[in-house]
């Protein structure tokens, strides 16, 4: 396994700008799927269409456009915590084991909060909502 790189000063203002850009690009993004969910009438076209296929198709237009916004939201909130909550110390520390996230990692993803065998842990662990009950 090769080596961590851990990320300097320098690296941490650099990822910090490019969460910043990419924070106000989502900002826009989400005010434009808005205006678009607002504008385009799929859920007043739900209430008049006459036709179930219709009906079903103006339906899973707004779903995609809300499911849409909630990724953008998920992602903004993942970035304005790499923002906000982590100090110039704390960025780029692992939040779970508290060691020094990659410098690769970060670079994929400047938001991400913890380094790749905690993530891997994160993503094995079933949760309450996924564990199927035993018989």
């Amino acid at each position: 396994m090769a080596a961590k790189v851990q990320i300097g000063p320098e690296d941490t203002k650099r990822l910090k700008q490019c969460l910043a850009v990419e924070r106000d690009q989502l900002k826009i993004e989400i005010n434009e799927e808005l205006a678009k969910e607002s504008q385009s009438g799929y859920s007043q076209i739900i209430g008049v269409v006459k036709d179930r296929g219709d009906e079903s198709v103006a339906d899973l237009y707004s779903d995609l456009n809300v499911a849409n916004i909630e990724r953008h939201v998920t992602r903004l909130k993942a970035i304005e915590n790499a923002l906000f909550n982590k100090t110039e110390e704390t960025y780029g520390i692992c939040e779970d084991c508290a060691l020094p996230i990659d410098k690769q990692r970060l670079e994929v993803d400047p938001a991400v909060s913890r380094c790749l065998d905690c993530q891997t842990l994160y993503e094995s662990t079933p949760t309450a909502k996924d564990v199927t009950p035993s018989l």
